[in-house]
């Protein structure tokens, strides 16, 4: 009995030392089938979002709070940008950056240069220091495997200039395209595409300058023998034809601004080009009409209405959306009969004339009208958005001085507004009156290559009005410049100069 009670005390025990030997087996061959329940580091290193932390010195010059720039994160070069740059001014060298990234990555680290020495911050430590922005800045991600590190420079770009000034570079200025020194008048034009330059010269002689590139500048100049006496300041230009009367008010036209043909026509003043025909005023038993030509064109002639200029007149220029089925063109300020000046700003619908606007400037005559564009903020952040204007350059005030305040219209005529301080002419720019402005867009190129360093002094702002096209590393798109030719200065002189302006904007390199 006491045997057989030993002998069943050691089975029991045997037989949980084989179940326990059995379940270890059984857990080892499970680990080695199957890594469901292996636990293995996380490979991946990522930047997922990149800001600015708002502080109470952290506004820019513009008013703008830091935290709210928007901030790209280019994978393919390794690049963390603010496309647009912040204001002229912005201090960068005392911010904290906001930096989100994989949950898993096991460094964070930034690296830069604060003006003694090279540092390195641990973000993961330390995320509120402050990092100095003004040099080169690189921020470093390792993964949780110690094994995958992803690297990336960070650049807050910030405006060298006021993008936002229209710039008048005095280097930029070039001789009137006469064949003598000491032009006497001129007016300027464009015509098929190129820019047609009417010269009389310092002995009464005539020259014509034509020139596809202004911006190279090598003018084609031709002495014009005329078999009548030119009123130079009458050029204009339609899309067939040159145009322009003589002393005796004769309307001649030209195919190429070296032949011309007598019309008939005797009118007192041109107004300029509306859709294919040419606008203009001729006096009727003492009463002025406006005319047009040639008689295919199919406008009817109305007297013209009290207050209209009759001289000095700003040039005619037109515009064209979607609601008109006709062009609408306008002509601001002037000379009235009696010879004083006016304000308002006239437009034309091809059925009648109509004032558009007055009072919204000084009366004002002789000078330019140019399209151009202008850039304004129109939210809390960095975003500006892009207008199209006509600007009003020079002219003469009724006390005879010249004008030198920029005018704008956005709602083409309807209404004026001064410029922006940047937009306004700079002390070195000559007062002028009886001016000619033109707009030429001209191809720039940039490389993209050392992070957008190379154009636009590091600037990279949208422009979605540039058209612009990308070729491996370099960029190319369209500037527009404003060149303006002639005028006549306070000392009662021809400017033989040309100048040219543009936006600093416009020659940053687009975003894209």
């Amino acid at each position: 009995m006491k045997l057989k009670r030993f002998l069943s005390g050691r089975f029991v025990l045997s037989a949980c030392l084989a179940f326990l030997i059995g379940a270890t087996v059984s857990c080892n061959k499970k680990t080695e089938e199957s890594t469901e329940d292996t636990y293995m580091p996380s490979s991946t290193a990522a930047v997922t979002e990149f800001k600015l932390k708002s502080m109470p010195d952290s506004i820019t010059h513009a008013g703008i709070p830091l935290d709210s720039v928007f901030f790209s994160i280019d994978l393919n070069r390794g690049v963390i940008f603010n496309a647009d740059s912040l204001p002229v001014g912005t201090r960068v060298n005392k911010l904290i950056p906001v930096i989100s990234y994989t949950s898993s990555a096991s460094e964070v680290k930034l690296k830069y240069f604060n003006g003694v020495k090279d540092v390195e911050a641990d973000y993961k430590e330390s995320p509120n220091d402050t990092i100095n922005f003004t040099g080169y800045v690189t921020l470093s991600i390792k993964a949780e495997d110690k094994e995958v590190t992803r690297d990336y420079v960070i650049k807050i770009n910030v405006h060298k200039v006021n993008p936002d000034s229209l710039m008048w570079d005095q280097l930029a200025v070039t001789s009137m395209p006469s064949r003598m020194d000491n032009p006497v008048e001129q007016k300027t034009v464009e015509y098929g595409g190129s820019a047609y330059t009417l010269v009389e010269e310092n002995d009464g002689s005539h020259t014509l300058a034509v020139e596809t590139d202004i911006l190279a500048g090598e003018w084609s100049k031709t002495p014009v023998a005329f078999d009548f006496a030119p009123r130079v300041r009458t050029l204009c230009a339609t899309p067939s034809a040159l145009c322009m009367l003589d002393a005796s008010g004769v309307l001649h036209t030209s195919t190429d601004g070296l032949l011309w043909e007598n019309t008939g026509l005797v009118w007192t003043n041109i107004i300029g080009c509306y859709d294919t025909a040419l606008l203009g005023l001729r006096s009727e038993g003492g009463r002025l009409m406006h005319t047009s030509w040639p008689a295919s064109a199919g406008f009817a002639e109305m007297p013209v209405a009290a207050g209209f200029p009759v001289e000095g007149y700003s040039g005619f220029v037109q515009f064209s959306n979607k609601w008109t089925t006709l062009p609408i063109g306008f002509l601001t300020g002037g000379r009235l009969a009696d010879g004083t000046l006016t304000d308002k700003t006239w437009g034309f619908d091809g059925d009648r004339w109509e004032v558009l606007s007055q009072n919204m400037m000084p009366a004002v005559a002789d000078a330019s009208v140019v399209p151009y564009f202008v850039y304004r903020k129109t939210s809390s952040s960095l975003v500006q958005t892009e207008f199209s204007v006509w600007m009003l350059i020079g002219g003469e005030l009724a006390d005879g001085c010249a004008n030198r305040r920029v005018f704008v219209s956005y709602d083409n005529g309807v209404n004026w507004y001064p410029a922006s301080e940047g937009m306004q002419l700079p002390a070195q720019f000559p007062g002028l009156r009886g001016l000619d402005a033109l707009m030429v867009e001209w191809p720039k190129k940039a490389s993209l290559e050392g992070n957008w360093t190379k154009a636009g002094q590091g600037n990279k702002v949208p422009m979605a009005r540039v058209k612009y096209e990308v070729d491996d590393y370099e960029v190319y798109w369209d500037c527009p410049y404003i060149y303006i030719f002639g005028g006549i200065t306070d000392t009662g002189h021809l400017n033989s100069h040309v100048w040219r302006g543009v936006l600093n904007r416009l020659t940053f390199i687009p975003q894209f």
